[in-house]
């Protein structure tokens, strides 16, 4: 069992590297003249951090289960539950970030 003191940096760590490893992407994009979604375009972990703590930007845990969007919830984050309850308030020009560690 860890103490107290290592659970504290084995969280913070785990952060850390779900802020750099985490795919962010924006609002999907529809090619012209096409049915088919392009890919959506992604952003850096800072970048999403940056635009979180900002407000200029909705990040969303991507993960259904409310089980695991406690474990995996990062800072600023809400759960998609919660997002799909917000969605119809939602400005149509609101930045959405999804994540998934």
């Amino acid at each position: 069992m860890y103490a107290k003191g290592k659970c504290t940096v084995v969280f913070a760590l785990a952060l850390l590297t779900a802020f750099l490893l985490m795919g962010a992407c924006a609002t999907a994009q529809q090619p012209a003249g096409g049915n088919t979604m392009a890919e959506p375009p992604r952003i850096s972990a800072a970048e999403a951090y940056q635009k979180v703590k900002a407000g200029t930007a909705l990040l969303v845990c991507a993960y259904p289960e409310d089980e695991t969007f406690k474990k995996m919830q990062l800072e600023g984050a809400i759960s998609l539950k919660e997002f799909e309850s917000r969605l119809s308030g939602l400005k149509k020009d609101q930045e959405i970030i999804f994540y998934c560690a």
